[in-house]
């Protein structure tokens, strides 16, 4: 392929075809067989040609893919053992189906969904995926990786940082790689960090760090990349760092993304009004009401435009 000798092919999904033949040939009843083939032929597999289109396909994107037909077989298995069929599936059968296993067999949706637009499946309710995060680390635990990140000059300066815009900032590594030197703003003395509107005050020790970080940033030695903008810099000239590589950093010093993420707002819709932190943070007012909501916040039934001062 290198050579032009062969044509161009995309190795993951390569791989995922022929995983996908022999998949198919284990399942030895012909209706389900036929019924996973159709789903994976004209949603999973049409998924991933789509993405091809614009690039490599990764190893998250097969791995859902896989994850979706493994779970339509199960589930076809499981109404075989309750002598259903999907044309006889009802209401009953899927709230059995999910019933205290949500987050194991939430994949299911793609393969049910497909099936009631296909006509396969009667118009059905499928549950909600829950909205705030079940298992965030305690505060207890928070304010000791957020000393250790401050204090540890042995953690990577870049790994420091970003890990702590997660626990103090409830900032998603997305967020957090779109950022620019620009939105580290420096007036009067003062270090603030541009997430929403107004910018958020870094407070020290973190504001001589994030500005450390801010002179020693990686990744700027090759020619495309002199004059980057972004706070992390990817490899790539013109590009941040992608996801895949800051959270292995941060997995590698036991921070746990999603569940610090979680715990840094749950805290703070403990201290001022939802609606405040959204704006400052770059979050919705529904996402903040609905975990100010949950974590019994004295500030859950303040209003934006009340005369109210946090």
């Amino acid at each position: 392929m290198l050579h032009g000798v062969l044509s161009p092919a995309d190795r993951h999904l390569i791989l995922f075809q022929r995983w996908l033949r022999d998949t198919l040939n284990q399942i030895t009843e012909p209706d389900g067989r036929q019924l996973v083939a159709r789903f994976a032929t004209w949603h999973c597999l049409h998924r991933l040609r789509r993405f091809a289109e614009h690039g490599p396909i990764t190893e998250k994107q097969t791995q859902q893919a896989r994850g979706e037909i493994l779970q339509a077989i199960a589930f076809l298995t499981w109404l075989d053992q309750h002598g259903r069929t999907l044309a006889t599936c009802d209401q009953t059968d899927i709230d059995g189906w999910y019933a205290g296993a949500y987050t194991a067999r939430r994949l299911t949706h793609a393969f049910l969904r497909w099936a009631m637009r296909t006509k396969l499946l009667p118009r059905l309710a499928l549950p909600h995926h829950p909205t705030t995060n079940p298992a965030p680390i305690s505060q207890q635990q928070r304010l000791a990786a957020l000393r250790r990140l401050l204090t540890d000059d042995e953690i990577p300066l870049l790994t420091r940082t970003a890990a702590v815009m997660v626990l103090l900032y409830a900032q998603p590594l997305t967020r957090i790689l779109r950022l620019t030197i620009d939105d580290v703003v420096q007036h009067d003395g003062h270090v603030s960090l541009r997430l929403g509107d107004p910018a958020t005050p870094v407070p020290e020790p973190f504001a001589t760090l994030l500005l450390r970080h801010l002179d020693q940033r990686l990744n700027l030695s090759t020619a495309t990349n002199q004059n980057s903008r972004w706070l992390f810099p990817g490899r790539l000239g013109g590009q941040p760092m992608t996801t895949d590589a800051i959270e292995q950093r941060l997995r590698t010093h036991q921070i746990a993304t999603l569940n610090s993420r979680a715990a840094a707002l749950r805290h703070l819709v403990l201290q001022a009004p939802a609606p405040v932190i959204a704006r400052m943070l770059g979050y919705t007012d529904q996402q903040t009401s609905r975990i100010a909501t949950a974590s019994g916040s004295p500030w859950s039934r303040y209003a934006p435009g009340d005369d109210h001062s946090p």
